[in-house]
């Protein structure tokens, strides 16, 4: 800034010994701070009743009952020596059930409530959402099991077309069974 102001004074000096036009003072800029605005940081929103598309939502998601906006399916009930379960559908897996359909829509989904053999504690979740066409090895299903109900807890089962979870489902219809199938062992002993 100080070589701008220089130069102009000397310009200034040089026209008035010469005679010539005064020149237009030099226009200095000066930088102006850049003024950021940041968006801010947003997590998304777990909603009731809506399973979570961000997989890391759904720990949450279930740890808050997010679910329970659906009817149960069940009544806590034993589901082999390890425990018992409640299971609850959303409403698209409840009306494809009810009409008997061989394929259920994406977007249906069911959760399996996990409790201890005193059928009081809770224990754990398992998911089932339909994210795609079900395929021959139940790719288009998205299966999550957790057992623990803290924010700690780890899930067991987190992808699609999990091996286990298809084992037991696959002579299901679409993967979904009744809910009256039997459960024989259904979980680990915790």
């Amino acid at each position: 800034m100080r070589r701008a102001c220089a130069r102009s004074v000397l310009a200034l000096l040089l026209c008035a010994a010469c005679g010539c036009e005064t020149p237009e003072p030099a226009q200095v800029s000066v930088p102006q701070p850049v003024m950021r605005v940041e968006a801010p940081v947003t997590t998304p929103a777990v909603l009731p009743g809506v399973v979570p598309a961000d997989p890391a939502a759904i720990p949450e998601w279930l740890q808050t009952f997010g679910y329970r906006v659906w009817s149960p399916q069940t009544d806590i009930r034993m589901a082999g020596e390890h425990g018992g379960e409640r299971l609850y559908f959303n409403k698209l897996l409840t009306k494809s059930v009810l009409a008997g359909a061989a394929d259920h829509p994406i977007g249906s989904a069911a959760v399996r409530e996990l409790y201890s053999p005193d059928l009081k504690t809770l224990k754990g979740f398992a998911l089932m959402h339909k994210t795609g066409p079900s395929g021959p090895v139940g790719e288009g299903w998205y299966w999550f099991e957790i057992f623990g109900t803290s924010a700690e807890a780890e899930p067991t089962v987190a992808q699609t077309a999990a091996r286990g979870c298809v084992g037991c489902h696959s002579h299901a219809v679409d993967f979904v069974h009744s809910i009256d199938t039997p459960r024989e062992d259904p979980q680990p002993l915790l």
